[in-house]
């Protein structure tokens, strides 16, 4: 048989390089990555700034997202129509503050700030919608969260041998995060944004990023944080098993053997080099079985849900007015206590839709790292009244929302499924063959 015509060739099938890391990718990833490790935030509340970094964030998101909606218009219209159930409840969450300022008890100090706080955060969250389009390619997004992951948890270790650097806390060490808490916080959300999780599975680089997460959780003594991480290292988990199989179990039973034997041996040597982790008192000491080790006033949280809870008795409906939190030394560390206090049921009730428009995008298009996203913001919620001030986490919740969109499995025949996701080389036989 004679050899086929060059014009009855087949096409021959070259994958694409989407899973590079792209120069856009590398500049913005990093620039990104000073903001997703509150790097600026430490700054500003150590005065060594002399204006808010989120002004400087805006305007580059503003002239970013312009730029992004001039190349892939088309993109950036299906994120948004994707994304659409989150922005409605974003906004109404912005505007219930607004309205809530006109209550007699709403907090109007410092210029209107904690009023104008939720419309800001607003405009940040819908103006790094764009962003997915750069971010959908894994390694650009893996890039910027794990430059971010590892600067955050130099800065904890750096707290942790030279105490008060960049904590409030002479005690315990928070890093970039100000707050210990919210230093353990954002090495969770930070591992959800460098972990695989199309392809789960326990790898020296998946391992690694894990072991990177947990010393910085575990240098800031955060209950909270080791709870969180937990989440977020069970729903990996659960992932893994699914694609897998069991062994993905034992695998991870052994090392959490290893991790935990390998803690407790920290614990004791860290009480010989590091300062915060001396003292009858030290958090350190939970790991040698010394529950009582912490102050008293550690309980004081469960005080304050039954003060915000009777609070919210008074005035179910409507709440006191927005910023009321912020009036006395302590918040009611809890974000659905505070929307009902500040805002009343509506409040509430839009923060309640804003968890779930972001937990229902993930399922919808079938995103575990948007899920995850949605469960982090749940879960967390529960011990921070201050969760959508933080840039760091509205940045992931945006980004992973928009590669949920941009990344989700479309449904194609079957002649055009490889087709419509590759590039096509035609046989050099000119324009002709091409067409044919």
């Amino acid at each position: 048989m004679g050899q086929m015509a060059a014009a009855d060739r087949p096409p021959r099938v070259v994958s694409s390089p989407g899973g590079r890391l792209t120069f856009s990718g590398l500049v913005i990833g990093a620039y990104l990555a000073i903001f997703l490790c509150q790097f600026d935030v430490c700054m500003l509340r150590q005065e060594r700034l002399g204006f808010a970094p989120v002004y400087p964030l805006l305007a580059s998101l503003v002239a970013m997202s312009v730029a992004i909606w001039y190349l892939a218009p088309g993109q950036i219209s299906r994120v948004i129509k994707g994304a659409s159930g989150t922005i409605f409840a974003f906004g109404l969450i912005a505007l219930l503050a607004l309205t809530g300022s006109a209550l007699p008890e709403a907090n109007l100090g410092e210029g209107w700030k904690y009023i104008l706080y939720p419309s800001v955060d607003f405009l940040v969250f819908v103006l790094s919608l764009p962003l997915a389009a750069i971010f959908a390619a894994p390694a650009n997004w893996k890039w910027s969260c794990g430059v971010a992951l590892c600067a955050l948890v130099m800065s904890i270790l750096i707290d942790a041998r030279y105490p008060g650097t960049f904590s409030f806390l002479e005690t315990r060490a928070a890093g970039f995060g100000v707050n210990p808490n919210t230093g353990a916080a954002m090495c969770a959300l930070l591992l959800i944004g460098v972990l695989d999780w199309n392809r789960p599975n326990l790898s020296i680089i998946s391992c690694g990023w894990f072991l990177v997460a947990f010393v910085g959780v575990f240098m800031t003594l955060s209950r909270s944080g080791i709870l969180v991480l937990g989440i977020v290292s069970m729903l990996y988990v659960r992932l893994g098993v699914r694609r897998n199989g069991m062994g993905t179990i034992v695998v991870i039973a052994g090392l959490a053997l290893s991790i935990g034997g390998y803690a407790l041996i920290a614990a004791d040597a860290a009480k010989r080099i590091l300062p915060m982790f001396e003292g009858d008192h030290s958090r350190a000491n939970l790991f040698s079985g010394q529950f009582d080790a912490m102050d008293a006033r550690e309980d004081s949280r469960v005080y304050l849900v039954y003060d915000y809870l009777e609070m919210i008795a008074e005035r179910p409906i409507l709440g006191w007015g927005t910023g009321l939190n912020y009036v006395g030394d302590e918040g009611a560390h809890n974000m659905y206590l505070a929307r009902w206090v500040e805002n009343g049921l509506p409040g509430l009730g839009a923060y309640l839709l804003l968890v779930y428009f972001l937990f229902h995008m993930g399922r919808r298009f079938q995103s575990w790292e948007c899920l995850t996203v949605a469960v982090y913001l749940a879960a967390g919620s529960c011990f921070s009244h201050n969760m959508l001030e933080d840039k760091s986490l509205l940045l992931m919740m945006s980004i992973s929302a928009g590669r949920a969109v941009l990344n989700a499995p479309q449904p194609v025949s079957l002649a055009n499924a490889v087709l419509g996701n590759a590039k096509i080389a035609y046989p050099r036989q000119g324009t002709l063959a091409k067409a044919a």
